[in-house]
């Protein structure tokens, strides 16, 4: 039987490391801003004699889980919280912590593009901007850049932090294809512990209606929606597209989501961490279901074993 094994490191005024932790819950999702996690501490955890908790908000966390010593990183951030009952339960969040607490540089332009906008931002991090992304005419309003991705978001521009080669990228865009990233394959009987929350679509099935708005250089907007009446909403921002262009361009958007195979999530072991964007092959009764996208994955470590429940995204091949 594997042993679970872990690594907790804290650096403040002073660096904590520990090798035992009663439970972590990570959750890295595609749909927020923010990746979080929680530790809870052991309850006889020592401190060197001091009577209270020495860790404090904005300190640094590093967690290292696997088995029989094996470890792999899986979340760098900063403690947003410590709980004041026993046992000591942290609240951590990724690099987005630390720009919910960088103010903005407040700037207006007449016509900028997200890398120019979050470059002037100074922000520091390697930028990785999917996709034709310019917002025209833009002025920054918000109080922090945190609240400046949060209403780029609001207009359909997700942002997020991913670890790659030990550092924070962060990602921005509409949509997130050939990202490049290897793929592991999921087989029932194998490694996917359930699969009860997977469901098989089929493309006739899928109800999806797609808005897209084209910024015009000009400021003006042109907006057009295809799809079914009642489907999932959609929307994709673009600049300076025709309107006949717009449209086939949310047609063919239409087309690439329109497909069979697989929604919903697994839960598979602990081994080799699945991070927000890799791909993902699928196989039921040994049946092969294509390669997906990660949406989500919330990786938890405990009594209870470690585990991660992957949540599909899009269908990248076959």
């Amino acid at each position: 039987m594997y042993r679970l094994t872990a690594k907790i490191e804290i650096t403040g005024a002073k660096k904590w490391v520990f090798d035992k932790v009663t439970e972590v819950e990570i959750t890295l999702d595609t749909e927020q801003l923010t990746d979080t996690c929680k530790i809870t501490l052991p309850k006889r955890i020592k401190w060197d004699g001091a009577s209270d908790i020495p860790v404090r908000r904005g300190d640094a966390v590093k967690v290292w889980l696997g088995y029989d010593d094996a470890l792999q990183m899986v979340f760098a951030g900063y403690i947003r919280d410590v709980g004041l009952k026993t046992p000591v339960v942290l609240m951590c969040e990724d690099e987005m912590f630390k720009l919910k607490q960088k103010p903005t540089v407040k700037k207006a332009y007449k016509s900028v593009t997200i890398k120019t906008l979050l470059k002037d931002q100074g922000i520091g991090y390697k930028l990785n901007v999917m996709g034709e992304q310019s917002l025209g005419q833009y002025r920054v309003t918000a109080d922090t850049v945190a609240s400046l991705l949060g209403h780029l978001q609001e207009n359909g521009i997700r942002s997020f932090f991913r670890y790659e080669d030990g550092q924070p990228v962060l990602y921005c865009g509409v949509l997130f294809d050939k990202i490049g990233t290897s793929t592991q394959v999921f087989a029932t009987g194998v490694n996917i512990i359930s699969d009860q929350s997977l469901e098989q679509q089929k493309a006739d099935n899928i109800r999806l209606r797609v808005k897209a708005i084209s910024l015009q250089p000009n400021n003006k907007k042109i907006k057009v929606e295809v799809g079914d009446a009642d489907g999932e909403h959609r929307t994709l921002h673009t600049y300076n597209k025709t309107e006949k262009e717009l449209k086939a361009w949310a047609e063919q958007e239409i087309k690439r989501l329109k497909v069979d195979g697989l929604a919903g999530a697994f839960t598979t072991f602990g081994y080799k961490i699945v991070d927000k964007l890799d791909n993902v092959g699928i196989k039921i009764d040994g049946k092969k279901m294509g390669i997906y996208q990660v949406k989500k994955n919330v990786i938890k470590y405990g009594t209870n074993g470690y585990r991660q429940e992957i949540t599909l995204g899009y269908r990248v091949a076959e």
